[in-house]
């Protein structure tokens, strides 16, 4: 099973843990105070598919940040130069992979809270769930395209300079000025994903109205 597939059953996990959550307490609402015990145990399953979430998409983060760039980089092993004590690779891949992590963190940041939402109104929540699941996988393929636009673009700026070669040499300082601009657009990056995801969600509820 690759590494989307399985992001994407933990995240169905993680909507039935919610709204499993939600219903138990209302299941026996006279009675015990087992029931709180339950729901408690509900919200901490929630929490723990969530943590599973996050750790699966940082693993994914880091492989697919790393493999890109030594693709970018003519097929370079990354590790192989890192050993080498090559700071400028370091710090490239550095940049790299704060990238990943900052873009796809926003699809993160909107299944989080459609799961809030799901608490306090299922049928909103699971509209807000797949939204956050589209999210996520457009900031997915961004960050990818994103981290490629930046060494094309600075390619073409620095026509003087073999970036392959000063990254072989550990140029430290084109590997920081690279690792700068790739955190910096990622940012902007960022917040335009989570734009894209606000859109989509207000295209959805508008459509649930319209029907009923």
């Amino acid at each position: 099973m690759s590494v989307a597939s399985r992001i994407l059953s933990l995240t169905c996990l993680t909507a039935i843990a919610a709204v499993a959550a939600e219903t138990a307490p209302e299941i026996h609402v006279a009675s015990s105070p087992w029931v709180g015990v339950a729901g408690s145990i509900g919200g901490l399953i929630l929490g723990a598919v969530q943590l599973i979430v996050g750790l699966s998409l940082a693993a994914f983060c880091i492989k697919k940040g790393l493999d890109l760039l030594s693709k970018l980089l003519g097929g370079m092993d990354i590790w192989a130069e890192i050993k080498k004590k090559n700071l400028a690779v370091a710090l490239l891949g550095a940049g790299v992979i704060i990238s990943y992590t900052r873009v796809v963190g926003g699809g993160i940041d909107a299944m989080t809270r459609s799961l809030v939402m799901l608490g306090s109104d299922p049928i909103d929540g699971v509209v807000a769930l797949l939204v956050g699941i589209i999210n996520l996988v457009i900031a997915i393929a961004v960050a990818s395209f994103a981290v490629t636009v930046v060494f094309k673009v600075m390619d073409r700026f620095t026509t003087t300079i073999d970036e392959k070669k000063e990254f072989i040499e550990g140029n430290a300082a084109i590997g920081a000025i690279y690792c700068g601009i790739l955190i910096g657009v990622s940012g902007l990056v960022a917040n335009g994903v989570g734009g894209i995801g606000l859109g989509i969600g207000t295209v959805i509820h508008a459509l649930r109205v319209a029907i009923g």
